[in-house]
């Protein structure tokens, strides 16, 4: 077999896997991506045959949709008429059970299998333990290979020693007896025997991080390694039979009908919303605001926005989260650089942290108490993982733990106020530091060539461009957003999805300092007629989604602004407690509940939910402000701020369903994937999760590496589901035209995801009042109310 030809296999196969991301950089991505080309039910179809999911909810996920009036009955009659199916409502659910019943899905690990994850485990370890495995540096197939012969539960070892030196050249010789059309069966059956083992390589692969480029990782590597096992263990390298037996076609049919119906029920009722809302006109003069915010698309901004809008003279616009800033953060705390911008990016800019004089007190403070927090942690590290020392260090400290432990559990409250007050005495680089950004081709981070006022200006105006923002308050907020968890592998899905599972903080903090700039604002006004006013102030914040609090960095405000941003905070606080109502499902006004119930959902360890996350998402709306402001979207929007009026040449439309429309439909495909089958796609509970290697979590003492999101974050109990799973409903309140002419124009990347229903669209034309909705069949046009 030429070995052209098997690499060019591996690369097809490969693309057909998601990839799996890190918990510490966790993002919610389409684990169907890869087959997107496919129409949504014929990509389940093929992917079911490989690993034999569930592609579609549950008849339990149906029966409550229906019980609590979120499925009409006269669109679901409609549906199952359309596909032929002569059951009534009732009937077709009680055939979905029954159908159900008869399906049976279950994987059991082999031998191969659990050699394989053992070896994969300890390879791309990253820094759990203290011993590592020996010549990692060398790759994962000659590491293994030189390290496997000693293993004792290995038969056949000397097989090893006849193997080739290169991972390709192995997979050739295992494979030599066999023909060509046999080649790509086998490559296809190993690389998704274990498909979130194999989703992190690809991961790592794409993303290469330092400890990639430490200890490499290819997917030659892990079949090389994998074929050898299967020979050692006199396995059969071809596949089985297909496991996936039983005939589903009635049953996917049937639930197509009742998803499709589901869909066009939450749909309608929306739309019907925004076309209301759409037909009042202005009042009058536009009152200027006392201040304007600019929160992340996100859904849980929704629920704050409208808490905000409700607590003062406040406008509030909707923007990717890393606020136009495609960079790398360099962490001054941890030593690390992570990437702060969505994953179809390239983070094409360093950002890093430089003192200002006045500050350089309150650096050093910080800088020496974080060094001896960091020396008191690897002290630890190394006495519980040294076998002599940990016997000393358990009985020493003991009782340390103990009471730590009981603090933790019994006043979760007092345990969150120990931990905020040790954080603020020690501070954080927002305190006492600016945010420089240089290009990535900046490799000497000693020597920052920092960008120029032109390229700013060029950051400042797409955002405010794209948001069709024109009138300024003299005071803005870009406020990001980050959760606040205790005892959480998965903390990092909790952040902002468009900083690539971190926190928004230090994009926000990077555009109000370029808004900031003086010779940003001439050339903003000089070249791309935007005029900012001289007494303008903008500023960075953070809002908490675990308890709303949004924390203002104000450490720089002139004294003219200190009495406003005084008032500013009260009134935040006043929007933190509307919100958290509302989240937190609280009588209005008790304000002690509110407090309490938000520090507890941070602090408490035992809390399995924190926050519910951007469970229940299923719609982006891209409109300006007036169109949602009055509505109660239950934090199920994505909401993306844009003026049609401002964009002639349908270019920032363009843009906005290019990124975060991309962006929000992995979002939205992961919820509904995990949902739909946890065991495959999500995590399982977190009862019984093990974290490994500190970058992925398994079930119990092993198996294959979990994808996504756990139960607890999808289930409020064994039978009732908080996340219904729909796809994603995009309404753009735009001139039909002008959304068609950018369809046609990107057929093959936006227009796919329409015409394969991975995404609904629905378009309200202000000009001609009109409707027109990708879901309803022949394009069917309804009038504005």
């Amino acid at each position: 077999m030429k070995k052209e030809t098997i690499t060019a296999s591996i690369r097809a196969l490969s693309d057909q896997l998601p990839s799996n991301w890190p918990l510490y950089s966790f993002v919610t991505s389409n684990p169907l991506s890869g087959l997107e080309n496919l129409r949504f039910e014929e990509a389940i179809s093929r992917i079911r045959k490989d690993i034999g999911i569930e592609g579609y909810p549950s008849a339990k996920a149906f029966k409550q949709a229906w019980e609590k009036g979120a499925i009409d009955r006269s669109i679901l009659e409609r549906q199952l008429q359309d596909r032929g199916i002569t059951f009534s409502a009732e009937e077709s659910l009680w055939r979905i059970q029954d159908l159900e019943s008869q399906s049976s899905k279950s994987h059991l690990l082999g031998d191969v299998d659990r050699q394989l994850i053992k070896w994969l485990t300890v390879f791309l370890d990253e820094g759990s333990t203290e011993w590592s495995m020996p010549n990692r540096d060398s790759g994962f197939y000659k590491a293994w290979q030189s390290t496997a012969r000693f293993d004792p539960t290995l038969p056949n070892r000397q097989i090893i020693r006849s193997l080739p030196d290169e991972p390709l050249e192995a997979i050739q010789h295992l494979t030599s007896h066999f023909g060509s059309d046999d080649l790509e069966p086998i490559l296809k059956h190993h690389l998704f025997a274990l498909p979130g083992w194999v989703g992190y390589i690809k991961y790592r692969i794409e993303n290469p991080s330092d400890w990639q480029k430490a200890y490499p990782i290819t997917m030659k590597d892990y079949l090389a390694v994998r074929l050898a096992l299967c020979s050692m263990l006199d396995s059969d390298l071809t596949p089985s039979e297909n496991p996936v037996k039983q005939d589903r076609k009635e049953l996917d049919k049937l639930k197509l009908a009742w998803l499709t119906a589901m869909e066009r029920t939450y749909q309608e009722t929306l739309i019907n919303q925004v076309k209301k809302q759409a037909l009042i006109k202005p009042n009058g003069t536009k009152k200027i605001p006392d201040a304007q915010f600019v929160f992340c698309i996100d859904t849980r901004s929704e629920r704050i926005r409208r808490a905000v809008e409700k607590a003062g003279n406040y406008e509030t616009f909707g923007y990717a989260g890393f606020f136009g800033v495609a960079m790398e953060y360099i962490h001054p705390e941890k030593e690390i650089r992570h990437k702060s911008c969505p994953p179809i990016l390239d983070a094409e800019l360093n950002a890093t942290e430089q003192v200002r004089k006045e500050d350089v007190n309150t650096f050093e403070n910080f800088d020496y108490y974080n060094s001896l927090k960091k020396a008191i942690d690897r002290l630890i590290f190394s006495l519980k993982n040294n076998i002599p020392a940990s016997f000393g260090y358990v009985e020493s400290t003991g009782f340390f733990y103990a009471l730590s432990m009981l603090v933790r559990t019994l006043a979760p409250n007092l345990f969150h106020r120990i931990k905020e007050y040790v954080s603020e005495f020690i501070g954080h680089p927002e305190y006492f530091s600016d945010i420089i950004l240089s290009s990535q081709s900046s490799d000497n981070l000693q020597t920052i060539n920092e960008l120029s006022a032109t390229e700013k200006a060029e950051i400042a105006k797409s955002a405010f461009e794209l948001m069709g923002w024109e009138e300024f308050s003299d005071l803005v907020v870009f406020a990001g957003h980050g959760s606040q968890t205790a005892n959480n592998p998965y903390a990092s899905a909790l952040d902002c999805g468009a900083c690539a599972g971190n926190k928004g903080r230090h994009n926000a903090r990077a555009l109000a300092d370029i808004c900031n700039d003086k010779k940003v604002r001439k050339l903003l006004t000089k070249d791309y007629d935007i005029t900012i006013p001289e007494d303008t102030l903008f500023l960075a914040a953070e809002h908490n989604t675990t308890t709303n609090h949004i924390h203002l960095f104000d450490e720089k405000v002139p004294e003219r602004f200190a009495q406003r941003v005084k008032q500013l905070k009260n009134d935040l606080r006043t929007a933190q407690n509307y919100a958290n109502y509302e989240q937190f499902d609280i009588l209005d006004g008790n304000q002690k509940a509110s407090r309490l119930e938000a520090a507890r959902r941070a602090s408490d360890w035992a809390e399995t939910r924190p926050e519910w996350g951007l469970a229940g998402n299923a719609s982006f709306i891209i409109a300006p402000r007036e169109l949602t402001a009055n509505l109660n979207l239950e934090a199920r929007s994505f909401l993306h701020s844009y003026d049609w009026q401002k964009d002639s040449d349908g270019k920032k439309l363009e843009a906005i369903l290019q990124g975060p429309m991309v962006v929000t439909q992995w979002i939205n495909n992961h919820y509904y994937f995990a949902t739909v089958d946890n065991e495959k796609f999500g995590s399982g509970t977190k009862v019984t999760q093990n974290v490994t290697g500190k970058y992925g979590v398994v079930q119990g003492n092993g198996g294959d590496l979990k994808f996504g999101l756990p139960l607890e974050s999808l289930h409020e109990d064994e039978a009732l589901l908080e996340h219904l799973p729909l796809r994603l409903t995009v309404v753009i309140y735009a001139p039909e035209q002008k959304v068609k002419s950018i369809f046609a124009s990107n057929q093959k990347t936006l227009g796919k995801l329409i015409e394969n229903e991975w995404i609904h669209l629905a378009v309200l034309d202000p000009q001609k009042e009109t409707v027109r909705n990708s879901l309803w069949k022949n394009s069917e046009t309804s009038v504005f109310g």
